[in-house]
């Protein structure tokens, strides 16, 4: 089977698994087809106290996901600043989440960025591998305590975790073969050989990784008690992983649509109405994908060189304005 093909039927299995995710979805929300006046008047209500500790969460989460890279680049001999890290992280976020083939165009911007900063190819890829694996590793621990923690998806995700359990083992054996290509196994040992993080950075990488994660949970939770819409631990986590599993099959940039359908199935599963629900997704979406969106691409623009020299100078001719205006305000005429 060529690449070609195979790219072609990984394309169409995404196709139908989102419409397949989307079908259920809309299955369960059925009878709770919020109303839009229902819904505004829910979002009207909100409290902004608890709205800013949403905001705050997930730019604290954005930011530790920069940190991760940071951490990852200094493990390979590269220092990167702090504002860096950060306009790197939202920029790249924003092309991955709104453009076509977004991830691929994503892995390339940042490639050429860390690159303008002294880091070689190889790093830059070995800090994009390992950064993927700590994030999934830790998604994929969220993800069981948010299906093994319930009764009604304990078992099914038994019999997932046991079919992947044997996928990987089926994966192991077939690579074992001679002439059978390792890209995906050679891509990550090539990144172990580029990174040499010792103990305390590996412990501090799942550390900053896995608080990445829960922190855009509390901005989820957050949104809830704002909302009015007193869920518990467990529903809010479970509500957030079926919206981010629905969004890695979906077709659009971002998830859109799948990932919104994704959470309010299963908020109202939970017995929430669904303008309560409808109003907690799109808020959440609003502050997490929307201003994160918007952020990202201001960062974009503010790292092209030909930008920050026009800011610079506009800067510097609007100071030398203040100056001069102050200094002719301190000016008396004499007698």
């Amino acid at each position: 089977m060529s690449p070609a093909s195979v790219a072609h039927a990984a394309r169409r299995f995404r196709s139908a698994a989102a419409v397949g995710v989307a079908g259920v979805a809309l299955f369960a929300l059925r009878d709770s087809i919020p109303d839009p006046d229902a819904v505004w008047a829910s979002v009207r209500k909100v409290n902004l106290g608890w709205l800013a500790v949403a905001v705050v969460a997930e730019g604290l989460s954005m930011r530790l996901f920069a940190g991760l890279l940071r951490r990852l680049l200094r493990s390979g001999g590269v220092r990167l600043t702090g504002p860096r890290s950060v306009a790197v992280t939202y920029a790249r976020n924003a092309v991955s989440g709104s453009l076509p083939a977004g991830p691929v165009l994503s892995v390339a911007f940042t490639i050429r960025e860390l690159g303008r900063l002294g880091a070689s190819k190889p790093l830059s890829v070995a800090t994009l591998v390992l950064s993927a694996v700590y994030s999934t590793t830790t998604f994929a621990v969220l993800g069981l305590v948010a299906l093994l923690g319930g009764d009604a998806t304990r078992i099914p995700a038994l019999i997932a975790l046991a079919a992947v359990a044997a996928a990987v083992i089926a994966l192991v054996r077939l690579r074992r073969r001679p002439g059978v290509r390792r890209s995906g196994a050679s891509r990550i040992l090539a990144a172990r050989d580029a990174i040499r993080p010792t103990g305390r950075d590996r412990l501090v990488l799942v550390v900053l990784a896995l608080a990445n994660w829960l922190l855009d949970v509390a901005c989820l939770a957050a949104v809830c008690a704002a909302a009015g819409v007193g869920l518990g631990p467990h529903t809010v986590l479970l509500g957030y992983v079926a919206g981010k599993i629905a969004a890695t099959v979906a077709v659009i940039p971002g998830g859109l649509g799948v990932t919104e359908l994704g959470m309010a199935a299963t908020f109202v599963g939970a017995g929430v109405t669904g303008s309560m629900a409808a109003a907690v997704v799109a808020l959440y979406r609003l502050i997490s994908y929307w201003a994160v969106l918007a952020v990202g691409w201001v960062a974009w623009l503010l790292l092209r060189d030909g930008v920050r020299d026009r800011l610079a100078t506009a800067g510097r001719w609007l100071l030398g304005v203040v100056c001069r205006g102050h200094n002719g305000a301190g000016v008396r005429p004499a007698g």
